[in-house]
């Protein structure tokens, strides 16, 4: 008789696959967030995960960049959950937007995972960022960034409001991956400046020298 597919050995095997998919994506992650996509070789992935099969990870995931779209479509998951659970911020409410953006990052870096400094270096090379990024996964920040330049920036011309927007993904991301990276804890009275500053940055006047220019 065949066995069914709910059987202890088929569920044993999938877990164990399940699990093999999530070290290899960990791994990945952690080599990533120091040195890049680029300066990892599948091998060191294999090797550093404990795999002894040098085919492992194209079984898995096909390829790098299938195993690069596969890590950020398992953390993104995480990530839209963090958010999803925060209580919505009044629509104006500029320092309730950033932590929006700011807090299901310092979730991620508490739980120990290092993907906020991979996306940190992912960000270092836009055509990187472009090439490996699912199709079917909305950027972590989009959805945080569309209310800010909604109902914060509404003000600002697109120019100006893309580039403010752009240096609180770079700001975030850099500040909080080398924090990560470093493994250095960040007291609440330092995140909350930072917070502070990323707001000012956000609101500041547009000075006549910009603007002068802006009109050019």
């Amino acid at each position: 008789m065949r066995p069914s597919i709910s059987t202890p050995l088929v569920r044993r095997k999938h877990v164990t696959g399940e699990s093999t998919r999530t070290a290899l994506m960990e791994t990945a992650e952690r080599l990533f967030a120091t040195r890049g996509v680029e300066g990892v070789t599948l091998r060191e992935i294999q090797v550093e995960s404990g795999q002894s099969n040098t085919s492992v990870i194209t079984y898995h995931f096909g390829s790098k960049a299938g195993l690069v779209r596969a890590l950020i479509k398992f953390r993104s998951e995480t990530l839209t959950r963090r958010r999803d659970a925060l209580p919505a911020p009044r629509s104006a409410d500029a320092r309730a937007l950033v932590w929006l953006v700011v807090l299901p990052l310092m979730g991620s870096i508490q739980d120990g995972e290092m993907f906020v400094p991979f996306l940190a270096r992912l960000s270092e090379h836009p055509s990187a960022h472009a090439a490996y990024w699912p199709d079917d996964v909305k950027d972590w920040s989009v959805a945080a960034e569309e209310r800010i330049g909604t109902n914060v920036l509404s003000g600002l011309p697109s120019r100006l409001k893309r580039g403010r927007l752009a240096q609180l993904y770079n700001s975030v991301l850099n500040l909080l991956g080398e924090l990560a990276r470093s493994n250095r804890r960040i007291s609440e009275l330092q995140l909350h400046n930072y917070v502070d500053a990323w707001v000012g940055m956000l609101t500041a006047p547009v000075s006549e020298e910009t603007a002068a220019l802006l009109d050019r």
